[in-house]
């Protein structure tokens, strides 16, 4: 994985009078026309990283990846016993299977979610040639994760495409180092709660650490995101 400075392909689209009702919009059409808005300033876009700039061959790139076996290979677990966090993390990402399996990634209450999740944003909403949130930061080539070698765009990619479906979670804002979703259906469970958790942990190794002096443990961090309408990730 290699930072480069922004090259035309990947190139987003910045709307002279943008605004919720032209992101509204835009997000419900996603999946017709082919462009999906993000809010992010053009700033925050000055270097990318490698990825597929071929759209055909970013979908199967991201199509062909296995994400229960790749946020295995990112997890982090087991911590020792001198672990911060006072409560070791199981050796495995635990599992609640879906009874009912439901695609979330196209209802209503999903770019709902997000409409008014984006209505806290204003300034620089950027058009990007995606079919769904879940591919813009790869389409973008976005940076937030340079400084994680083991992590590429395409596997981001194909996480935030399970999320979508999941629990109908939709990129809605980047920035240099950080990220930003609505849920439309978060956890509420114990288990389910404990398993997104986990799902954070292995997707951003920041998020268990705030760098303010505290320290999430698993069991912590689930109860802070039960319920929870957004999301929001940073990497160091």
């Amino acid at each position: 994985m290699t930072l480069t400075d922004t090259g035309p392909a990947g190139a987003p689209t910045f709307p002279d009078d943008p605004g919720h009702v032209l992101y509204a919009r835009l997000l419900r059409r996603a999946r017709v026309t082919g462009r999906c808005p993000v809010w992010v300033h053009p700033d925050e876009l000055d270097h990318t990283l490698d990825r597929p700039t071929d759209p055909f061959e970013l979908a199967e790139a991201v199509d062909a990846i296995e994400v229960d076996d790749l946020l295995d290979r990112w997890w982090p677990g087991p911590c020792g016993s001198d672990c911060p966090c006072g409560d070791s993390l199981p050796i495995e990402i635990p599992r609640v299977p879906l009874h009912r399996p439901v695609d979330l990634s196209r209802r209503s209450m999903t770019f709902t979610s997000a409409v008014r999740l984006a209505e806290s944003y204003s300034g620089s909403l950027a058009v990007v040639d995606a079919f769904r949130p879940a591919d813009v930061p790869a389409v973008l080539g976005w940076s937030g994760i340079c400084n994680y070698l083991h992590q590429d765009l395409v596997s981001v990619a194909a996480v935030l495409r399970y999320w979508e479906v999941r629990w109908g979670a939709l990129v809605v804002a980047l920035s240099r180092s950080t990220m930003t979703l609505s849920v439309a259906a978060p956890p509420m469970y114990d288990a389910e709660c404990e398993q997104a958790a986990a799902e954070h942990f292995a997707f951003c190794p920041d998020q268990q650490d705030p760098q303010n002096g505290d320290f999430y443990s698993l069991r912590r961090y689930a109860g802070m995101i039960r319920g929870a309408d957004s999301w929001h990730f940073w990497w160091d």
